[in-house]
C-alpha cells in the first residue's frame, strides 16, 4: 500500500510539472521569439537610419567644406570680383576639377554661377545659364526662390522630376549662396547623384528611403508595390516632418513604420526610412502550427516520461538502502532521508578527497618543473619522473623561454601587487593557448613579473615568430609591453637547467640588442661586443629625461649606456673615440634644444669634456660624462627657480591677446626666450594644464562669445576668427569641451533668447 501510494503521488507531481512546464515552454517560446524579433528588427532599422544619416551627411560634409575651401581660392575671388577673364575662368575650372578628383568616388559635383552674369563654370567645361538648368533639370521658379546675396538660404532640387522612375542619372541639386571677394554673391551648385548618395534597399522586403524638406519630398526611393507606394505619396508629410530631431523618432499607424531622423548638416532635410509594421498577428501565423506542433510533442513526451519515471522510482530505494546500512540504520520509515543524507555526506568526502589529491599532484608537478629547470633532478631520475608526472612530451629537444614584462616599474606605479599578478597570470594563459597549438609545452610561473615556457622544439627561428605574434596580439590589446629570451636548444630534459640559465642571462642583457621584443641566443650571440651601443630610442629617452629635469630617471638611462659600453664590452681606442663623440653630440642637442651658449657650458666644464674626449681612463670617462649630464640638470633646476608664476601669467595673457593667430608653442618660446619643451613642461607644472589644452578650451569660450553677440555667423568663418584653419577641426575641438556641436550650442542659445 505504502508503494503504490508513493507510485501515485509521484506520477501526479511528475505529470502537474510535464503540463506546467509544457505550456510555460510554449507559451515563453512563442511571445520571446516574437518579442526577440521585434526588439532585432526595430534595432536594424534604427541602425540602417542613423548609418544612412551618418554616411549621406559624411558626403554633404564633404563638399560643403569644398565649397568653403574654393571661397579662399584666388581665382574664385577674382572670377566674383571681376568682369569677365577667361583666363580666371579657365582656372576656376581647373580649382573645381582639382577639388572634385580628390573626392570623386563621393559622386558628386560643384559648380558656380554669378549673380549678375549667365555664365556657369563646371568642372568640365562652362556653359550659359539657360543651357545649364536646362541640363539640370531646373527651371527659372527654382533659381527665382535665391536672392542675390549671400543671405539667401540655400535652396534643395531634384532633377528626378524631369526623369523617368528609376533613371540613374537623377540627381539632387543644392545651391548654395556665398559671398566671395568684395560685393559679390556666388552660387555654388552641389549636384549628388541619387543612386550614390540613397543607401541601398532589400530586395526582400518593402521599404522606402526619402529625403524630405519642408514637408516636401526632396526624394524618394521606394520598394514598395503599387498600392502601398500610392498610400505613402498621399501621407502628410508635414506631420512626419515637423516631428524629427537631431535623435532618432519612430512613427506608426497600421500599415507603416515612420523611422525619422534630422540632417546634422543640413538641418532643414530630415531622413525617413519607412517600413511595413510589424504586429504580433504577423507573427501568430507562421509560428502557430510550430507552436501546437512543440505542446503536443511535449505532452506526449512528458506523459511516457512521468508513467516511466514513477514506476521506476521506487524500485531501486529498498536495494540503496540495504548498500548504505553499513553507513548506519534508518531512522524511522523514511528510507529517502536516509538516502540523501548518507549519499551526500559520500560525495562532498568524496569531492574532498580528489580536490586535495588534484592540488598536491599540481603543487608536486610545479615543484618538479622547477627542480628541472634549476638543475636539482639527478639525471637517471629525470625520464622515471616525466612519466610520473605525465610529462612524456618533453623527454627530448627542448627550449626553454622566459618571458618578463619590459616595462615592470611602471606596472608597479600603476597597479597593486595583486593586480599584476592577475595580468601576468592571464597574460601567460592567452600566450599559452597559442603556443600549444603549434608545438607541445608546459607553463611555469618563475617570479613577481616572469613567467617560463618550456618547449618541446629546437627550431630557434620558429618559436622566435610564433612568439612574436603570440605577444604582438598581447600587446596590441593592452598597454603594457613583453620581452622574452630564448635560450639554446638541449637534446633531453636532464640539461634543460643550461637553456633555462642561458635564457635568464639574455634577458638580463636584452638592452644589448636593440628593438625586439623576442630575443635569441643566436641574436645575442651575433652582437659584436667589440662595438659600442648607442640606440637612438635610447638617446631620444636621456635627452627627455634631462630636459624634464627628470634627474633620476636620466642618470639611471646614463648608467645603462655608460654600464654597457664601459664595462661589458671590449672597445677598441677608434671605438672609444667614437662613443665619446656621441655622448657630446647628445649634450649639444640639449643645449640646443634649452637654448643655452655652448661656448658658455664649454668654458664651465672644460676639464670634464677633456677627460671625455681624451680620457685614458675608462674610470675617469664615466666620472667626466655624469658630471656633465648632472650639471646640465642643475641647469635644468636653475631655469625653473626662475620661471616663476609671473612668467607663466605673462605667457597666458600672450594666449588671450593671440588666440585667433595660428599660435604655436615654438612662438612662445621664442617670444620668452626658453626653450619649446622647456615651456611646455612649465606651462604644465605651474598652470595645471597642457599649453594646447589651454589655447584650445580658451578657444571655445572666445567661440561662445562671438555667437552670443552674432546669432548668424557660419561655422566656418568662426573657426578662423579663433585661429582654427579648419572647420571640422574646430568642431571636434568644440565637441570636446562642450559636448555638442557648434551648430547644437548657437541652436540652444538662440532658443534660449
Amino acid at each position: 500500500m505504502l508503494r503504490k501510494s508513493f507510485f501515485t503521488k509521484l506520477l501526479i507531481a511528475y505529470l502537474i510539472i510535464v503540463f506546467a512546464y509544457t505550456m510555460i515552454a510554449v507559451c515563453l517560446s512563442f511571445f520571446k521569439d516574437s518579442q526577440r524579433v521585434r526588439s532585432e528588427l526595430s534595432q536594424n532599422q534604427q541602425n540602417f537610419l542613423m548609418q544612412s544619416r551618418d554616411k549621406i551627411d559624411t558626403k554633404l560634409g564633404v563638399s560643403f567644406n569644398l565649397i568653403a575651401q574654393l571661397r579662399l581660392d584666388e581665382h574664385v575671388v577674382k572670377f566674383a570680383e571681376k568682369e569677365r577673364n577667361y583666363y580666371e575662368i579657365t582656372q576656376t575650372s581647373y580649382a573645381l576639377q582639382n577639388h572634385i578628383d580628390a573626392f570623386s568616388e563621393f559622386g558628386y559635383s560643384i559648380d558656380l554661377m554669378k549673380t549678375n552674369d549667365d555664365l556657369v563654370i563646371t568642372p568640365q567645361i562652362s556653359s550659359d545659364r539657360r543651357r545649364y538648368m536646362e541640363d539640370m533639370g531646373m527651371t527659372n521658379q527654382d533659381l527665382a526662390q535665391l536672392g542675390t546675396d549671400s543671405t539667401s538660404p540655400n535652396i534643395t532640387l531634384s532633377s528626378s522630376r524631369n526623369t523617368s522612375a528609376g533613371d540613374e542619372s537623377a540627381s539632387i541639386i543644392i545651391v548654395n549662396p556665398e559671398r566671395v571677394g568684395i560685393g559679390n554673391s556666388l552660387f555654388f551648385v552641389v549636384s549628388f547623384f541619387e543612386q550614390l548618395l540613397l543607401p541601398p534597399l532589400s530586395s526582400d522586403t518593402q521599404e522606402a528611403f526619402a529625403i524630405i524638406e519642408n514637408g516636401r519630398y526632396v526624394t524618394l526611393k521606394s520598394s514598395f508595390d503599387d498600392k502601398r507606394g500610392k498610400e505613402l505619396l498621399t501621407y502628410p508629410l508635414a506631420q512626419l516632418d515637423g516631428q524629427a530631431t537631431a535623435d532618432y523618432t519612430k512613427l506608426s499607424n497600421e500599415k507603416f513604420d515612420f523611422h525619422l531622423i534630422r540632417s546634422k548638416t543640413m538641418p532643414q532635410w530630415s531622413y525617413m526610412y519607412v517600413t511595413q509594421n510589424y504586429s504580433l498577428a504577423d507573427s501568430f501565423t507562421p509560428n502557430l502550427k510550430g507552436a501546437a506542433l512543440l505542446l503536443v510533442i511535449l505532452i506526449i513526451v512528458g506523459l511516457a516520461f512521468a508513467y516511466t519515471v514513477s514506476r521506476r522510482m521506487y524500485r531501486p530505494v529498498g536495494h540503496l538502502v540495504g548498500l548504505f546500512k553499513s553507513y548506519g540504520e534508518p531512522a524511522g520509515t523514511d528510507e529517502f532521508a536516509f538516502l540523501n543524507e548518507t549519499a551526500t555526506s559520500i560525495s562532498k568526502a568524496n569531492e574532498q578527497m580528489k580536490s586535495a589529491l588534484n592540488e598536491h599532484r599540481l603543487s608536486m608537478r610545479d615543484k618538479f618543473l622547477r627542480d628541472l629547470l634549476h638543475g636539482l633532478i639527478s639525471p637517471d631520475k629525470v625520464d622515471d619522473l616525466l612519466n610520473t608526472h605525465q610529462l612524456q612530451s618533453l623527454s627530448a629537444n627542448l627550449s626553454v623561454c622566459v618571458i618578463s614584462f619590459s616595462n615592470s616599474k611602471e606596472l608597479e606605479e600603476q597597479y597593486s601587487k595583486e593586480a599584476i599578478l592577475t595580468i601576468k597570470s592571464k597574460t601567460s594563459l592567452i600566450i599559452y593557448e597559442q603556443l600549444k597549438v603549434h608545438f607541445p609545452c608546459e607553463l611555469l610561473d618563475h617570479d613577481f613579473t616572469k613567467f617560463v615556457f618550456i618547449i618541446r622544439d629546437s627550431d630557434t627561428e620558429s618559436i622566435q615568430k610564433k612568439l612574436m605574434k603570440a605577444m604582438a596580439q598581447v600587446e596590441d590589446a593592452h598597454a603594457y609591453g613583453l620581452t622574452a629570451a630564448v635560450g639554446q636548444p638541449v637534446a633531453s630534459a636532464g640539461e634543460i637547467d643550461r637553456s633555462f640559465i642561458q635564457a635568464l642571462d639574455i634577458l638580463k642583457r636584452r638592452s644589448a640588442v636593440d628593438k625586439t621584443s623576442v630575443i635569441t641566443y643566436k641574436q645575442l650571440s651575433q652582437v659584436q661586443m667589440v662595438s659600442y651601443y648607442y640606440p637612438i630610442d635610447t638617446e631620444r629617452e636621456l635627452i627627455s629625461y634631462v630636459i624634464r629635469g627628470k634627474r633620476e630617471n636620466a642618470l639611471n638611462t646614463l648608467n645603462r649606456l655608460l654600464s654597457e659600453n664601459l664595462e661589458q664590452r671590449q672597445l677598441t681606442r677608434q671605438q672609444l673615440d667614437q662613443f665619446s663623440l656621441l655622448v657630446l653630440a647628445t649634450l649639444s642637442r640639449i643645449i640646443q634644444q634649452l637654448n643655452m651658449s655652448f661656448e658658455e657650458f664649454v668654458q664651465a666644464h672644460q676639464e670634464s669634456l677633456d677627460i671625455v674626449q681624451h680620457g685614458e681612463s675608462k674610470e675617469l670617462m664615466v666620472s667626466a660624462i655624469t658630471t656633465l649630464f648632472s650639471a646640465m640638470l642643475d641647469t635644468i633646476d636653475q631655469q625653473n627657480e626662475m620661471m616663476d608664476n609671473s612668467t607663466v601669467k605673462r605667457m597666458i595673457e600672450y594666449i588671450h591677446d593671440n588666440y585667433n593667430r595660428d599660435l604655436s608653442l615654438s612662438m612662445i618660446a621664442e617670444e620668452f626666450n626658453f626653450s619649446p619643451g622647456y615651456v611646455s613642461i612649465a606651462f604644465k607644472n605651474h598652470s595645471g594644464e597642457n599649453f594646447k589644452d589651454y589655447l584650445n578650451f580658451y578657444r571655445v569660450q572666445q567661440a561662445k562669445e562671438i555667437m552670443r553677440q552674432q546669432k548668424d555667423i557660419k561655422i566656418g568663418d568662426l573657426a578662423l576668427m579663433v585661429g582654427c584653419n579648419n572647420a571640422n577641426t574646430f568642431i571636434r575641438m568644440f565637441r570636446k569641451y562642450e559636448g555638442l556641436a557648434p551648430g547644437q550650442y548657437a541652436k540652444k542659445l538662440n532658443e534660449k533668447q
